[in-house]
């Protein structure tokens, strides 16, 4: 009779980091991505606002989308060791890609000077499509991330977290 095959590699040949070290990790990428993702988007909306010139998308529609986001991305680098990081890279590229739509389903922006009699008309289709690869491939690496957690779990720990 032949010895069960183990379950994913030898203890010793990855190094996780403890929760507490994936906590504060996750809380110093909290704030740049609040900065990012909320509070510039916002501010030129409400600046742009405040001068008479409508934004694509409304402030707060852009408000939250950056805070869910922001969530997503800090909760997916928390838990990578665990079987919750497919599932969370799935939702973090979901949802960016439905933000990304949104300025997709009105990609023609027509900017009117006020006073001026002036209006600026750009196109960004094809400017958005090439941002919407990125979380498509996201979506489908946590797609088989998650595949591959259920198959073999920690089979991937070796290469995330190398001696």
């Amino acid at each position: 009779m032949s010895a069960p095959a183990s379950v994913g590699p030898p203890a010793g040949t990855y190094q996780i980091p403890s929760l507490g070290w994936r906590i504060l990790g996750g809380a110093l990428r909290l704030i740049p991505l609040v900065l990012f993702l909320v509070g510039i988007p916002v501010a030129i909306l409400t600046f742009l606002a405040a001068h008479g010139i409508q934004g694509p998308i409304p402030i707060l529609t852009v408000e939250l989308f950056g805070i869910v986001l922001t969530a997503l991305i800090v909760a997916r680098y928390i838990a990578k060791p665990t079987a919750a990081y497919g599932p969370l890279s799935i939702g973090t590229a979901g949802v960016t890609i439905l933000y990304l739509y949104l300025f997709l389903v009105d990609a023609t922006y027509q900017l009117s000077i006020p006073n001026a009699g002036v209006t600026i008309t750009l196109g960004y289709t094809d400017l958005v499509l090439l941002l919407i690869i990125v979380p498509a491939l996201t979506l489908v690496a946590g797609v088989l991330t998650l595949a591959e957690d259920a198959s073999a779990p920690r089979e991937r720990w070796p290469f995330d977290f190398p001696p």
